[in-house]
This record gives C-alpha cells, sequence and structure tokens, in this order.
C-alpha cells in the first residue's frame, strides 16, 4: 500500500491537521491521535481495556489479537476495531514487527438522547458511528477500501492539502467502518462471546476504586465458578494470573496518582491497594525499573 518511511516522514503534519475536535451532522469526534505502531523489541501488549475506540490497520508483518478469545492472526490488508470497554490484548514477532496504522478517538452527540429522538436523527453521522460500539470483534480483511482512504489521507498530508479535507478524508475513513459488516476471517462463536463477557467482569471487579481488598474466592463465587476453575480459564484466555492482572492495575493507579497529586507516597501505595510500603516499593522498582519517589521526581522535572 505505502512504505514506513513514507508514513513516518508526513506524520506529523497529518496528526497537526486533524488531532482535537471534530463537529459534523450530529456527531462531536475527538480525535486523540493517529500513530504509526512498528512495535520493534515488544513481544506483547497484555490484556487492558479502554475508554474510547481504536482502529489497527496492518501495512507490513503480521501479529496476533485476542478479544476475549482465542488468539487470532492479523496479516497485511487486515484490521481490526476496539470500542470502548472491549478487553483485548496482543503479540507481536520482537525482531520483525509488523507496521501498521492506529487511530483513536471519541464519541458524543451534539444534543441529549431524547432531543435527538425528537428530531428523529437516526441516519445522521452520530447515530452512523454510534453503530461502532457494537462491534463484532475478529480480523476483517479489507475488501471495502479502508487502506485505500489511510493512503489517500497521508497522501494528502504531503502534498499538503487544507486541513478540512484531511479532517473530511478522516470523518470518510470512520463512516466506512461505520458500514461494515460481519468479519470475513473469524466469525466469533458464542464461546468468543461468553468467553469476553466473562474478562470484562473480572476486569470490572479489579478496577472497582471502592475496592482495596481483593478477595478472589468472592469473585469466583460471583461468577458462579471456583477459583481454580476461574484462575486456569483466567490464565488460558490472557497468558497472565488474575493476581498479576490486579498487580499491574494497582502499580498503573499507582503511577498516576505520583504524577497527579502531592499524597505521600505511602498514603499513595495504601490508597492503591499495597499492603505495605515496602512492598510497593519493591515490586514498582522491579516492574518499571525505577523507585517511586525518583520517577515522581523525574516527571516533575519535567515540567
Amino acid at each position: 500500500m505505502f512504505e514506513l518511511e513514507f508514513a513516518m516522514s508526513h506524520l506529523a503534519r497529518l496528526q497537526a491537521s486533524v488531532n482535537g475536535s471534530l463537529a459534523v451532522n450530529g456527531a462531536n469526534v475527538e480525535i486523540i491521535e493517529i500513530i504509526v505502531e512498528h512495535p520493534l523489541g515488544a513481544d506483547q501488549c497484555p490484556l487492558h481495556s479502554h475508554t474510547w475506540f481504536e482502529f489497527n490497520y496492518i501495512c507490513e508483518g503480521t501479529m496476533q489479537s485476542s478479544f476475549g478469545g482465542p488468539m487470532i492472526e492479523v496479516g497485511p490488508g487486515s484490521f481490526f476495531l476496539i470500542p470502548p470497554g472491549m478487553v483485548h490484548s496482543h503479540c507481536y514477532v520482537p525482531e520483525a514487527p509488523h507496521w501498521g496504522i492506529c487511530i483513536r478517538w471519541t464519541l458524543a452527540g451534539d444534543a441529549p438522547d431524547g432531543a435527538r429522538e425528537e428530531r428523529g436523527d437516526k441516519q445522521d453521522a452520530f447515530a452512523q458511528l454510534e453503530r461502532l460500539r457494537g462491534w463484532n470483534p475478529g480480523c476483517y480483511k479489507d475488501d471495502m477500501g479502508i487502506g485505500l482512504l489511510l493512503l489517500r489521507m497521508f497522501q494528502e498530508a504531503s502534498r499538503e492539502h487544507s486541513q478540512l479535507s484531511l479532517q473530511l478524508t478522516l470523518l470518510q475513513l470512520l463512516l466506512a467502518l461505520a458500514g461494515v459488516g460481519e468479519p470475513q476471517e473469524h466469525v466469533p462463536t458464542s464461546s468468543d462471546y461468553s468467553n469476553a463477557a466473562l474478562l470484562r467482569k473480572i476486569e470490572i471487579y479489579l478496577n472497582d476504586d471502592q475496592r482495596r481488598k481483593i478477595n478472589v474466592h468472592e469473585l469466583a463465587a460471583s461468577l458462579h465458578m471456583s477459583y481454580g476453575n476461574l484462575a486456569r480459564k483466567y490464565k488460558q484466555l490472557t497468558g497472565q494470573t488474575i493476581m498479576d492482572r490486579m498487580l499491574s492495575i494497582r502499580l498503573e493507579r499507582s503511577k498516576e496518582m505520583l504524577l497527579s497529586t502531592d499524597n505521600r507516597i505511602q498514603d499513595i501505595s495504601k490508597i492503591a491497594g499495597f499492603s505495605n510500603l515496602y512492598y510497593f516499593s519493591r515490586v514498582f522498582k522491579e516492574s518499571f525499573g525505577i523507585s517511586p519517589s525518583k520517577y515522581r521526581a523525574a516527571h516533575t522535572a519535567r515540567k
């Protein structure tokens, strides 16, 4: 389709033109970022979810992705979309990674739902883009010209087309995605959906800000499973243990608090759910290669 070097050389102009808020026909689209993904040296992106939409198009190479079920290979000329809240993970080839284009955005309507119903806006841009929340997970072969729209965006950036032209091309791409049907290379089974639902429930439980003490047996009981069966199922689906995932969530929460609050590190460790400061400091350094205090100091110095 086009080369990595070409994409990288015109990425900055494209980002400057389209990042930010776009309003069109009932929809407010906030483009968070467009990036060229080339994860050299990385072997995986562990299980996670996020609050935005994410579209990934593979230009060269292969990767594997899971959307709550088995890993699926995604190759050149294929894509996938991850709506908000969908739990997923990826595996890469560290020494020969794929490269592709990733777009992240959020979506809101220009009026409350009731007002929109009164207006009868069932086919406006918001109504069409909102369908993406119900996206069927899987790998989609590009038979609908999505890649050509990506190429056009980068070509327009290289030729210094207007900001409006680039924004319209991007919106055309998003609307084209909204018109896509089932994935051709993988149609989810009922097992895939039940696995995805299980992972969503676990993720919600582990991310509960009010829950400082995680009781894995309580979690298993709430899912009508024994803890042994739950632990085996989770490891099979994600490649990590429930306790590993819980630790990852708590560490990410502590990193955020180190930068966004003036709380003492001891208090942050408790709020994040760690039993004592020594354990928190040890696992933080093991995970990020730096102590909590030095992490805070290093990022504070950059401001």
